[in-house]
């Protein structure tokens, strides 16, 4: 089971990305330079906070490529600012996104630390109410980097296309979970060194099993909880996200990707970069994706199916959770970029989960989301997008763990 769980990403990145790497999308308009983009959502907002955020990547990365133009006539040295600035303005989605986004959610009123050798640190004025908090407050950088990546692959695959220098930003945040968990250590061997010294997979384990055994979050907060290494259920939690870090890193529309980052925009000198897709018809592309994402009850792991056609990005996923008791699973679709107009595009998405048992779990049930935006050009320079989603109580990447409506509101503007 668990070798199938590998070779089915390695089977579909053969299927679809050689074929796909002479299969580019149609040709997109004359557009070369994104607008900028500035966003604000209901916490812990981390979509229009990524959008944010890799606007600015452009920003900093074309300024320099404008130096001397030096960009237009050198585009094979791109990767040698593209790739530091990506990793720069990924501190800003990892810690002020992410693990700020869940702290803000939190009332926890969070506070940040940057260093020069690109580390970074985020503290908060109070531990959290629950152990279920402190589980998504360790885990929201990642989370918030995958949810990140996810939207510039959807953006790369869209008609247009996306800013190449947003790929290496793609790459990296899309990285960022399975390096994490890579990096734990095993229990007994550095892992409650690792959760005193702030690592954010070594405090998510400890966390989940706190909640389990009914320990003070604000001890396992302050790192004086004892963790209890010989625990059946923290090995389960531990070999899951091993599973999913190495499910997440194995994505065949991100592969392609870069590899068309370095063939259309290294070495080809183009603004904009497309992801590879297997044409199926007339005006029609797929591929695959797979994504991971680490929740306070289980650990997901994300299949999708993307087709896209001359009007948007069609998506559909299925969603494997799996806690220390039991395997549910979800389901969602959506569209991306669904042309209504000039100037006007439309998303959609829709989920839905089957909520896993787990030992102290607060969850039952099903949950669900739905949510729409809106993006409208106005003029030729500006520009609005506006974001209004519902959902019931539960763990969905990038979105409030409460129940009820969350909303999300942008201004674009182009140079």
């Amino acid at each position: 089971m668990r070798a199938l769980k590998i070779l089915l990403p390695v089977a579909t990145t053969a299927l679809f990305l050689v074929p796909a790497l002479q299969a580019q999308s149609p040709a997109a308009p004359d557009r070369r330079w994104e607008p900028l983009f500035l966003g604000y959502g209901t916490e812990p907002e981390m979509d229009f906070g990524g959008r944010t955020v890799t606007s600015l990547q452009s920003l900093v990365s074309r300024s320099i490529g404008a130096i001397g133009h030096v960009g237009e006539r050198h585009p094979g040295l791109a990767p040698a600012w593209e790739f530091p600035v990506g990793a720069t303005v990924l501190l800003l989605q990892h810690e002020v996104g992410g693990h700020g986004g869940r702290a803000r959610e939190f009332g926890l009123a969070p506070s940040y630390a940057f260093h020069y050798d690109l580390s970074a640190a985020t503290g908060t004025a109070r531990p959290p109410r629950s152990n279920e908090e402190g589980t998504l407050l360790a885990a929201g950088g990642v989370e918030a980097d995958g949810v990140m990546s996810h939207r510039v692959m959807l953006d790369l695959l869209g008609l247009e296309g996306a800013d190449g220098a947003k790929v290496p930003l793609a790459l990296m945040s899309k990285l960022d979970l399975s390096l994490y968990v890579a990096s734990a250590k095993r229990p007994g061997q550095g892992l409650v060194d690792q959760y005193r010294q702030g690592n954010d997979v070594a405090y998510y384990l400890f966390s989940r099993q706190a909640e389990e055994r009914g320990a003070d979050p604000a001890a396992v907060w302050d790192g004086t909880y004892a963790p209890m290494l010989e625990d059946p259920a923290l090995d389960h939690t531990r070999r899951a996200a091993r599973d999913a870090a190495l499910w997440n890193v194995l994505d065949p529309s991100l592969v392609g990707a870069v590899i068309n980052y370095f063939r259309q925009h290294v070495l080809g000198g183009e603004v904009r970069v497309h992801a590879p897709l297997l044409h199926a018809g007339d005006g029609l592309g797929l591929t695959l994706g797979t994504r991971a994402a680490l929740g306070p009850q289980e650990v997901s792991r994300y299949l999708d199916l993307y087709a896209v056609t001359r009007h948007g990005v069609l998506t559909v996923y299925i969603r494997d959770l799996d806690s220390p008791v039991n395997r549910t699973y979800g389901a969602g679709a959506g569209v991306h970029g669904l042309r209504l107009g000039p100037g006007l595009e439309l998303d959609l998405a829709a989920d839905t989960w089957k909520e896993p048992d787990s030992i102290g779990s607060p969850h039952h049930g099903t949950g669900w989301n739905a949510t729409g935006e809106l993006d409208a050009s106005l003029g030729e320079r500006w520009g609005v997008a506006a974001k209004v989603g519902s959902k019931s109580r539960g763990f969905l990447p990038g979105l409030p763990l409460a129940d009820g409506v969350y909303f999300g509101l942008g201004v674009k503007a182009s140079l």
